[in-house]
């Protein structure tokens, strides 16, 4: 270590070595911030940076190197060798262009290691390739610790310095770490090799005289480097705008909507995050968040196609931001949902009033080539005023206003009230009890009885589920059947109704039909058919006594997927019936198609249907129709006499209602199957 210090402040010129260090610090620098960029480039610009990189991180070396040796001061007279001296610049780029193809093209963790102990490797090649063309009138003696030593640290220092270029972070922090690792393994490999040479001087031998001065060397070296740090920062400068040209783009593209260019659910959260804190600090501060769903839409898609559909959201979506003010932003969150923020108002009337604004400017007819659609808008509004002061709550609150807005026909602007809020988490507890119903036994059957109209004698029954809540009681199934149906739960519940029915029918004495509802949900899931076919052989139950009843809903949104479950079904003998015939508006087509066992009349037909021409018509047109196709007919909701009266005059093959009962609990279901087949084995006996 003396050894090295002592050649550094005995034998240079301290001012050009201190231009050689200042010289390398620059260099290393854009050096590394260029390599950094080598794992995110691509094709043709990742062999570009390839190209610049190894360009100025060889030519840093070199002209490091060459200025240093302008500042030893050997005592005698010296000169370089024009051919080894430009040989020494391509040594120094080979070797740097050889560390940054193995940290752009490498894979594994050791590859920065191994490419900065290459870019070390060069630093000596090229050290030493200089060397080679310093002439002097004399010998130069070689310490071989010292040699290997500068090749050492070259190579470990590099090696760290590597790592750091290629940490995932590529913060600040590491780029200037990794520029300062650099410089270190440069010029400690430089100094470590120069106090490595000892010179032997002899009378004998001359400087050649056709060789380069120091001036002319100096001219070259700052030449060189001026030019190539040029080139250097041109394409820094060039490629960091690029980049952030790129990222305003990405940044752009993530938080807007490609269709309507508006704001999206991302920028949203963004401003509503940012919202929140001002409204943290300033208490005079007052937000308004407005969610708002168009309707009509879908039937614009179902009828005119979805090109015509986005043509809707763009006109819709400009005349939104025709309508935007200061401290007032509009964003589209979903398909056909846009959410409106409103800053400084001091009154809720001022909110309505921008509500009313909004809707107005969606109502008005839109023009598209020679089609004109309309579309209507529910608004739902919530303010910080009487809400509270979270963006994200507002969001939520405006959300459900605007969902009250749309179940009421009357209204379409709708504010947020305290009742909705209770009515929601109300909702939110029924869901939540509704998943643990299952497991918690809560579940139960009711059954009602299917007479053949001609005997009244009971062919078979309906089930139909019952939820006993532990603190509600007896809770609706038109309350909870659509929650379960929106949440997915149907599928698991419908299970159960399906296995617990079948277990029940299987122990009957008498081989009575039942009937179970399948949901919209459970005709899609993959293994259905497969489901039923595991639920029949379990119980032992035959398939001909099953009766699945699907309502003509369930079959208009897949025809195809339903006609092949169908199909299967049938193959293994179970019944199908449509339920709820003539509330569709496709029935008379979905019966030609769908191989149904069974016709079921709704109620709201049957209902005085003695008394009233239309439901009469109806009732009549339905019995001809199933006996034209040969499917039998059962009516619903049969209460009155008059009612059962008119149906067996119209022949119609069975029906179920209240005349005959209301559905039963299991055991009331039991006490009547056992007498039935007491009667049964008593007329035969």
């Amino acid at each position: 270590m003396y050894r090295i210090l002592d050649c550094i402040t005995t034998q240079h010129n301290t001012g050009l070595v201190a231009v050689a260090a200042l010289v390398c610090i620059v260099g290393s620098s854009l050096s590394v911030r260029l390599s950094s960029r080598l794992a995110g480039a691509r094709g043709r610009r990742r062999l570009v940076q390839l190209g610049l990189s190894s360009m100025i991180g060889g030519a840093t070396i070199w002209s490091t190197h060459f200025i240093a040796m302008l500042a030893y001061e050997p005592g005698f007279d010296n000169g370089y060798e024009p051919l080894l001296t430009a040989f020494s610049l391509l040594v120094g780029m080979v070797g740097v262009l050889v560390a940054n193809a193995v940290l752009a093209f490498g894979h594994g963790r050791n590859v920065p290691l191994v490419a900065g102990a290459f870019f070390g490797l060069g630093v000596s090649a090229m050290h030493y390739t200089g060397m080679k063309a310093f002439l002097l009138p004399g010998t130069i003696e070689w310490s071989s610790t010292y040699l290997v030593a500068s090749v050492v640290a070259g190579a470990g220092l590099a090696a760290f310095g590597y790592r750091m270029i290629a940490s995932s972070s590529q913060g600040g922090r590491n780029w200037m770490a990794a520029s300062a690792l650099l410089v270190t393994a440069i010029c400690a490999m430089h100094f470590t090799g120069m106090a490595a040479i000892e010179v032997r001087l002899s009378p004998l031998l001359e400087v050649p005289p056709k060789v380069i001065a120091d001036t002319t060397l100096s001219m070259l070296i700052f030449g060189v480097m001026g030019l190539i740090l040029l080139v250097g920062f041109a394409s820094a400068s060039i490629e960091a705008n690029l980049e952030i040209e790129a990222q305003d783009k990405l940044a752009h593209a993530a938080l807007h909507d490609p269709l309507t260019a508006m704001p999206n659910r991302m920028w949203l959260t963004q401003y509503l995050s940012a919202l929140q804190l001002r409204l943290q600090r300033d208490e005079t501060e007052r937000a308004a968040v407005l969610t708002i769903d168009l309707n009509l839409f879908k039937e614009i898609n179902d009828l005119h196609g979805h090109a015509v559909g986005d043509k809707v959201l763009q006109a819709v979506s400009d005349r939104l931001r025709a309508q935007q003010g200061p401290g007032e932003h509009i964003a589209r969150v979903g398909g056909d949902e846009f959410v409106a923020v409103k800053q400084s108002f001091r009154r809720v009337e001022q909110v309505l009033a921008y509500a009313e604004r909004l809707h107005a400017s969606i109502v008005e007819p839109i023009d598209l080539d020679a089609l004109s659609v309309r579309v209507g808008a529910s608004i739902g509004v919530a303010t910080s005023l009487t809400e509270g002061r979270d963006p994200q709550d507002l969001l939520h609150k405006s959300d459900l206003a605007m969902y009250r807005a749309k179940s009421d026909p009357a209204s379409n602007i709708c504010q947020f009230s305290a009742e909705m809020d209770r009515q929601s988490r109300d909702r939110l507890q029924l869901v939540h009890d509704l998943r643990q119903a299952g497991a918690a036994g809560q579940f139960e059957l009711a059954y009602q009885l299917q007479n053949d109209l001609t005997t009244l004698d009971p062919l078979g029954f309906e089930v139909l589920l019952r939820w006993n809540h532990p603190t509600r009681g007896r809770v609706s199934p038109a309350e909870f059947i659509p929650i379960a149906e929106e949440t997915g739960l149907i599928r698991e519940i419908g299970h159960w109704v399906l296995r617990a029915a079948c277990k029940e029918a299987a122990s009957w004495p008498q081989p009575y039909q039942v009937a179970v509802n399948v949901a919209p949900q459970q005709l899609v899931q993959p293994s259905f058919v497969e489901d039923v076919m595991d639920i029949l052989l379990e119980t032992g139950l035959s398939p001909e006594r099953l009766e699945l009843e699907i309502t003509e809903s369930s079959i208009i949104d897949d025809q195809a997927h339903t006609l092949k479950v169908m199909h299967q079904l049938k193959n293994y003998g179970v019944r199908i019936a449509m339920d709820d015939f003539g509330t569709g508006y496709s029935s008379l087509a979905t019966l030609q198609t769908f191989p149904f066992d069974k016709i079921k009349i709704d109620r709201s037909f049957v209902r005085g249907v003695h008394k009233n021409a239309q439901s009469a018509a109806i009732v009549r047109s339905t019995l001809l129709l199933g006996s034209a196709l040969k499917i039998p007919v059962l009516a619903e909701g049969v209460e009155e006499e008059e009612e059962l009266v008119f149906l067996q005059q119209e022949n119609c093959t069975s029906v179920q209602g209240f005349y005959f009962g209301k559905p039963m609990s299991q055991s009331e279901m039991r006490r009547i199957v056992s007498q039935n087949a007491q009667e049964q084995r008593a007329k035969t006996a």
